[in-house]
C-alpha cells in the first residue's frame, strides 16, 4: 500500500505541474468559455443572414406583401415588376435577395434572385406570402382567409422525464455536452496514460521501478492518476459551464435549450440526480477501461514512434461509442443503442445519452454497470499480463505468438 500511496501521488504531482496538462486545461477551458459565449455572439449574424430583401411587384401586389414579409424578414425596399434584377439593384438597397411576386390565374408566383442561393429564406417567404396565394387563388376576403389559416398546433408530453419541449429539448442539449466531455477526456488522458507508459519504457525508468515496485501497483497507479486528472478537468470545465450558463437569463431548461452547450440546466431539474450519478460513474468505468487497455499495450512499445501506429485502432471504440452516444440522444430507442448500451467500451456513452433523454429501466441499468464491472477485471487481467512482462521486452515488438505467451504465462 506504501509503494502505491508514493508512485501514485509522485505521478500525480508530477502530471499536474507538467506544462501539457497545465496547457491542456487552460485550452479547454477557453473552448468552454468559447462554445457558450460565441453562438449567442454570432446568433444575430447568422439569423439575419439572406434576410434582407426587396420586393419586387406591382403596387397593389407589394402592398399586400409587404406586412406579410415584414414579420419575419427584413425588406430593404419596394420596386416595380419592371426593373431589371441584378447584382448592383441588390446592392443598392442593401438586399440579400430581391423576391418577384406576379399575379397568376393560379394565384402567385414567387421568384427569389439572391447573391447566396444557400442562404436564401425560401421557407420563411413562401410560408409568409401564403395567404396572399390563398387569397389571389379562391378570391376569400382577408378576414376568412385569417380565419382558415389560424391551425393552432399544441404539444403535450407523454413522456414521464420531460413535461414540456423546452425540457427535452434542453436535457439533449446538456446531454450531448457531456458526452463531449467524456469522448475528450477519456481519449486525451487514455493517451497521456499510454505516452508515459511508453516514456518510462522507453528511457529505461522501469526497468528501475519494477525492480523496487511491483510491475500491477505501477499499472494501477498510472491509470488512477490519469483518472483523477480527468476529473479535475471536467470539475472545472463544468463549473466554469455551470457559471457562465447561469449567469444568463431564463430558467436553466429555457438556457440550455437555446444554448446546447450551456450548463445551467444543471443547477435546475433538467437532467435528474440520477442521471448525473451515471454520468459520473460511466466516466469513471469508460475511462478506467480504455485507459488501462492503452497502459497494457504502451508496454509493448520500443520507441515512442510507434505510439500512432499502436494507439490508432484502440482509439475505433472510443470514437464508435461517441458516435453512437449523439445517436441515442436522438434516438434513443433505436435497437443498435439499445444493445450497444450493454456493450463494454461502448455502454459508458450510449448508456448515460438514453438515460439523459428517455426513461431506462432500472435493471437494465443495473445490468450495464455490472457487465462493464465483469468487463473492467477482464481488462485489468489482461492489460496487468501484458504490463508485466512487457515493461521488460526490448528490441522488436513482440508478434501475436508472443503476446499469447504473455498472456499464457502464470503470474
Amino acid at each position: 500500500m506504501n509503494d502505491f500511496i508514493t508512485v501514485y501521488s509522485g505521478d500525480l504531482m508530477r502530471r499536474i505541474k507538467s506544462r501539457p496538462f497545465i496547457i491542456g486545461l487552460v485550452l479547454g477551458t477557453l473552448a468552454i468559455v468559447a462554445l457558450l459565449k460565441l453562438p449567442t455572439m454570432l446568433a444575430p449574424t447568422i439569423v439575419s443572414q439572406g434576410t434582407n430583401i426587396l420586393i419586387v411587384a406591382d403596387a397593389p401586389i407589394a402592398a399586400q406583401a409587404r406586412p406579410l414579409l415584414s414579420k419575419t424578414l427584413t425588406v430593404r425596399g419596394v420596386v416595380p415588376a419592371s426593373t431589371k434584377i441584378d447584382a448592383a439593384l441588390l446592392k443598392r438597397f442593401d438586399a440579400d435577395n430581391a423576391v418577384s411576386i406576379q399575379d397568376v390565374k393560379t394565384g402567385i408566383r414567387i421568384t427569389i434572385y439572391a447573391k447566396n442561393p444557400t442562404s436564401v429564406p425560401s421557407g420563411r417567404v413562401r410560408t409568409a406570402l401564403l395567404p396572399l396565394q390563398v387569397q389571389h387563388a379562391t378570391h376569400l376576403t382577408n378576414a376568412q382567409i385569417t380565419a382558415a389559416l389560424d391551425a393552432r398546433v399544441e404539444v403535450r408530453s407523454l413522456s414521464t422525464t420531460f413535461h414540456s419541449v423546452h425540457q427535452a429539448e434542453a436535457a439533449q442539449g446538456l446531454a450531448m455536452t457531456l458526452v463531449v466531455f467524456l469522448y475528450i477526456l477519456v481519449l486525451v488522458n487514455s493517451q497521456f496514460v499510454m505516452s508515459a507508459v511508453a516514456e518510462e519504457k522507453t528511457s529505461r525508468i522501469a526497468e528501475l521501478l519494477i525492480a523496487t515496485v511491483d510491475p500491477m501497483v505501477l499499472l494501477v497507479a498510472k491509470v488512477l492518476v490519469g483518472a483523477t486528472l480527468s476529473v479535475l478537468q471536467l470539475l472545472v470545465w463544468v463549473g466554469i459551464g455551470i457559471a457562465l450558463g447561469s449567469s444568463g437569463s431564463g430558467s436553466g431548461a429555457s438556457s440550455a435549450a437555446a444554448n446546447p452547450f450551456s450548463l445551467a440546466g444543471l443547477l435546475g431539474n433538467t437532467l435528474s440526480p440520477e442521471v448525473i450519478a451515471a454520468f459520473i460513474v460511466f466516466f469513471i468505468l469508460g475511462f478506467l477501461q480504455i485507459s488501462t487497455v492503452f497502459a497494457g499495450v504502451a508496454s509493448l512499445i520500443n520507441r515512442t514512434e510507434d505510439l500512432g501506429s499502436i494507439s490508432g485502432p484502440m482509439v475505433i471504440p472510443t470514437v464508435a461509442g461517441y458516435f453512437i452516444g449523439i445517436l441515442a440522444i436522438n434516438a434513443p430507442s433505436l435497437p443498435v443503442v439499445t444493445v450497444t448500451s450493454f456493450v463494454p467500451l461502448l455502454s459508458p456513452f450510449v448508456m448515460f445519452a438514453r438515460m439523459a433523454v428517455t426513461h431506462v429501466p432500472t435493471w437494465e441499468i443495473a445490468t450495464s454497470i455490472a457487465l462493464n464491472l465483469l468487463a473492467l477485471w477482464g481488462i485489468a487481467w489482461f492489460a496487468g499480463k501484458l504490463y508485466r512482462v512487457g515493461m521488460m521486452l526490448y528490441g522488436r515488438p513482440p508478434k501475436f505468438a508472443q503476446v499469447w505467451e504473455i498472456l499464457r504465462t502464470p503470474s
